[in-house]
């Protein structure tokens, strides 16, 4: 027999949830859009800032959406659509998993989730270029450190935003529940 709705346990897709996720595909793709540093075969950008911000302050739904789709769009209109397949999946997944892990929680798993996410990311990425794009051993390994530089300004950014946002708005963050938004009719 089923749960009554009110004591389902797990992931709930409410109205706020999906305005959340909008705006921070917003966030995501300004963020990865209008702050690119080229590298050998791409960019690196300030996009998982934002990511893991929306992650940690909103959970896995809104990172995974945002983070798959803000860089993404980013991608596909600064020319580098070959990367878009990737860019989906990979900062989807970091978005998910950060979410996941570093949502509501302390220093520590913050710091782990961004260290899972990074992993998926400079991986994901490298095995993407030599695989897909055919680039090169020796151009997806010259991008290597640009991706480290990347997640990990991602993951200093991103804590700290989150520190900053949990601490300055944090009673406004506590009134984001989902029960609080239920449909009384």
């Amino acid at each position: 027999m089923d749960r009554p709705r009110s004591e389902r346990r797990g992931f709930e897709v409410s109205p706020l949830t999906i305005a959340l996720a909008g705006v921070m595909i917003a966030v995501v793709f300004v963020a990865t859009r209008f702050i690119q540093v080229p590298i050998p075969s791409g960019y690196i950008h300030l996009g998982d800032i934002a990511i893991y911000t929306g992650a940690f302050l909103f959970g896995p739904i809104v990172g995974g959406v945002s983070g798959a789709f803000g860089p993404m769009l980013a991608d596909l209109t600064s020319g580098y659509g070959q990367y878009a397949p990737a860019t989906l999946v990979l900062h989807g997944l970091q978005g998910f998993l950060a979410g996941w892990i570093g949502w509501r929680a302390g220093f520590w798993r913050m710091v782990l989730a961004t260290v899972l996410g990074g992993a998926i990311i400079v991986a994901g990425y490298f095995l993407w270029e030599i695989a897909a794009l055919r680039i090169g051993l020796a151009t997806a390994t010259a991008n290597l450190p640009f991706n480290l530089w990347q997640v990990t300004t991602g993951a200093i950014g991103g804590i700290a935003l989150t520190i900053f946002f949990r601490r300055t708005y944090a009673v406004a963050l506590a009134q984001l529940r989902p029960a609080r938004f239920r449909r009384e009719a």
